[in-house]
């Protein structure tokens, strides 16, 4: 009898995962740009969180990787204020064959633990 190869694969996202702060989305104005972007946040990786970004949007002509800015980390609770912090774009990269055609995903890391607005 033939194995199944889903069960031959190791769970490659075994570790402890890290959650995006109980925030629900974020805004930002990236460089000099006028225009605010505001992206729901995705847990993506075991290590981290970002936001998914379709490949066409303007918002990508305006960030790369290294780039720290501040963004409003918005709650999922409407009755919370949001909170600034400053964040590093760690990556842009294509998601995995198959998953979220079309878009990008961006990685973020807060850098600060308090802001005030």
């Amino acid at each position: 009898m033939k194995k199944n190869p889903e069960q031959n694969k190791k769970n490659l996202r075994a570790e402890i995962r890290t959650e995006c702060r109980n925030n629900a989305s974020v805004e930002f104005t990236p460089g000099k740009n006028e225009m605010a972007y505001h992206f729901r946040i995705k847990d993506f990786s075991s290590n981290g969180f970002g936001i998914l970004v379709r490949e066409d949007s303007n918002v990508l002509k305006y960030i790369k990787a290294g780039d720290i800015l501040m963004m409003k980390y918005h709650p999922e609770e409407a009755s919370v204020n949001p909170v600034l912090h400053k964040t590093q774009i760690i990556h842009i990269s294509a998601p995995e064959p198959g998953k979220y055609k079309g878009h990008m995903l961006v990685g973020l890391l807060i850098l600060d633990e308090n802001s005030s607005e």
